[in-house]
């Protein structure tokens, strides 16, 4: 494959589908068309993105395709796959490529490797919920990449296209890094919630509880971005003071799915605190009296 950004085509019509399709349009890439198997989604994701849409039989435009993006659910992908390869539109001089971020190519490609040009894995380290928004903000996104060595050729050309930033990966490192990835965006919406919950026990309501929260939470993302988690890390456990732990821990009696949570999460702050030294050092009997109320 030469240096020009190769021909590609998507198959999917949800908020990935449609992110990678318009930020790859937008990026230079010849973005042949997406296609789903129902058509009025399939329309929508195409006029968001920019590209042209096709449903029902996958169109002949395959054929004109370097690169065939499977942007569909993990569990399908394969079969997809497997589809594609079926129609006679998809062989040998294609690259496919999968978005799944929990597994590997060889995983989920493995059966039709030998009957395409190469596989991959292009997973945007994004929570995509919207894909109209996110076509427009996937640059400086992080993409994990893995494959054989033409998929993940393929997959870093397309990210450079697109702005994105590489994280080179190994197929046995899928799960662990779609594990932090999940700590790191759904939990955090976890743990929002559990706090909502909290703030429900003294009569907030979840809209003001929300609107109360997420400013707080967006402050203390910027504080891990400027300082990173140790010196961003504030509260009391911070400081060590352990009696407004045990306040804490009496307010949520009576709740043992939100204490338990808390004492998770608290676990975890006592670990990070406990790496401060000097002048920002927590006090240090405070550290262990609150390691025994989180026991």
């Amino acid at each position: 494959m030469s240096k020009r950004n190769p021909t590609t085509f998507l198959v999917g019509a949800g908020p990935v589908a449609t992110a990678l399709a318009g930020a790859l349009r937008l990026g230079g890439v010849p973005v042949l068309g997406l296609w789903a198997r129902k058509p009025q989604a399939a329309r929508l994701a195409g006029s968001v993105a920019g590209v042209a849409a096709f449903s029902s039989a996958p169109p002949d435009v395959l054929l004109e395709a370097e690169v065939v993006i499977l942007a569909v659910r993990d569990q399908m992908i394969g079969e997809v796959a497997t589809m594609l390869l079926g129609t006679g539109l998809v062989g040998k001089r294609h690259v496919m490529l999968h978005c799944a971020g929990a597994t590997s190519a060889q995983d989920v490609l493995g059966d039709v490797a030998s009957q395409v040009a190469g596989i991959g894995t292009i997973h945007p380290l994004s929570a995509i919920a919207d894909g109209k928004a996110a076509m427009r903000s996937l640059k400086g996104t992080v993409f994990g990449i893995e494959g054989d060595e033409v998929g993940r050729a393929t997959a870093t050309r397309l990210v450079g296209a697109l702005g994105g930033i590489v994280l080179p990966l190994d197929g046995a490192q899928m799960a662990s890094y779609h594990a932090a990835a999940a700590l790191a965006s759904n939990y955090i919406v976890a743990a929002i919630d559990a706090a909502a919950a909290v703030l429900g026990i003294a009569g907030v309501s979840p809209a003001r509880a929300a609107q109360a929260l997420v400013p707080l939470a967006e402050g203390a993302l910027r504080n891990v971005s400027a300082h990173g988690t140790t010196d961003g890390l504030t509260g009391p456990v911070r400081r060590g003071d352990a009696v407004t732990i045990q306040r804490h821990l009496e307010a949520l009696r009576g709740r043992p799915e939100l204490i338990e949570i808390y004492r998770a999460l608290a676990r975890r702050a006592v670990e990070i605190a406990a790496r401060l030294d000097g002048p920002e050092a927590p006090d240090r009997a405070g550290l262990e009296a609150i390691r025994t109320l989180l026991q």
